[in-house]
């Protein structure tokens, strides 16, 4: 107002007042009079002021738009690099880069080696690689456990490999199960390899290098809880034209269905039917239906009789003989 009437101003007693008005482009200072402020149009200054705010809006409200954009794109980058790596387990997509790691962490074993190969029979290449891995730690005193599916019994590679390992002193045993199982190797208790569940599309050969020591004792747990229920092998060679061997050849022979034989196995091996219904995602009222539609097919009696019923049953094969066809052989690279 003193301005607007022509009075005089002290720039230091009204220095914040003028600031504020300068930078609304109310006041501005001539060239040739610097300390002397000038007044400017209401109007005219409104205007500038308002186009100001009104590109710094529209700069915000790109960048505002392009947020959800730039989220998702961040987010797979995030979570991609959250499922590989981790203060307790490490993604490995490679198949030299599992093998390399897998080497180096057997080389420094100093109790045990647990390892879980479901895959079938082993291929020379990888018999060989193992026997060459495994010597060393066995001469250091090292205990190695090594579970295979029972169809390897009836392969020569695998049998051969486990005859050479089991007869170079006790660092080395051997047993063999009719049910399934997960791939895993564990060292010392304190690191594991597991097979990949996790990344979407990753190879036959990816694998998880755990080192969270909680983690590591589970998965040593479930093997320990699966060496439990198998059967000793020493390497000898069981004869494919055997008679059970003969019989699960034979076109119609299976005649329990893969539930029944999950039971069914869990039965001789003392677990609960509320720890198989669970395991199977049945109830158990199902299960005691399954049963008894085998003792209907086995005409046995007692849960005595049905365990010798299928203690002698060439069914106990069948998921062995489904990997033989679908290409046991095959194997990852956690080996």
């Amino acid at each position: 107002m003193m301005l607007a009437r022509g009075e005089g101003v002290d720039p230091v007693l009204h220095g914040p007042e003028l600031g504020e008005l300068t930078r609304w482009h109310l006041v501005s200072y001539a060239p040739e009079g610097p300390g002397v402020p000038v007044i400017q149009s209401p109007q005219e200054a409104a205007r500038r002021r308002m186009d100001a705010q009104m590109r710094l809006m529209a700069v915000q409200l790109e960048e505002m738009a392009a947020v959800p954009q730039i989220a998702d794109m961040l987010t797979q980058e995030y979570e991609r690099a959250q499922w590989r790596s981790g203060p307790g387990s490490q993604f490995l997509g490679e198949a030299d880069v599992v093998n390399a790691r897998l080497d180096h962490v057997v080389a420094g074993a100093e109790r045990e080696i647990l390892a879980a190969q479901p895959g079938g029979p082993r291929t020379r290449e990888l018999l060989d690689r193992a026997v060459a891995r495994d010597t060393a730690a066995l001469a250091r005193g090292v205990v190695k456990r090594t579970l295979y599916r029972d169809c390897v019994r009836e392969d020569p590679v695998t049998a051969e490999g486990a005859r050479i390992m089991s007869g170079r002193g006790a660092g080395a045993e051997y047993r063999t199960m009719l049910s399934p199982f997960e791939r895993c190797i564990v060292v010392d208790r304190r690191e594991a390899f597991i097979s990949d569940h996790v990344v979407e599309g990753s190879p036959a050969h990816a694998a998880w290098h755990v080192t969270d020591r909680a983690m590591v004792g589970l998965i040593a747990a479930v093997f320990d809880q699966a060496w439990k229920r198998a059967t000793p092998w020493h390497g000898e060679l069981r004869a494919v034209g055997g008679r059970q061997s003969q019989a699960l050849r034979s076109v119609g022979e299976v005649r329990t269905t893969e539930i029944q034989r999950e039971i069914l196995r869990d039965m001789v091996s003392g677990i609960t039917q509320a720890s198989t219904a669970g395991r199977l995602g049945i109830s158990v009222r199902t299960l005691q239906r399954e049963l008894d539609l085998v003792r209907g097919m086995s005409g046995a009696q007692s849960p005595a009789e049905l365990g010798y019923w299928w203690a002698l049953c060439p069914d106990r094969l069948a998921d062995d003989r489904i990997d033989t066809v679908s290409g046991p052989g095959e194997d990852t690279a956690v080996a």
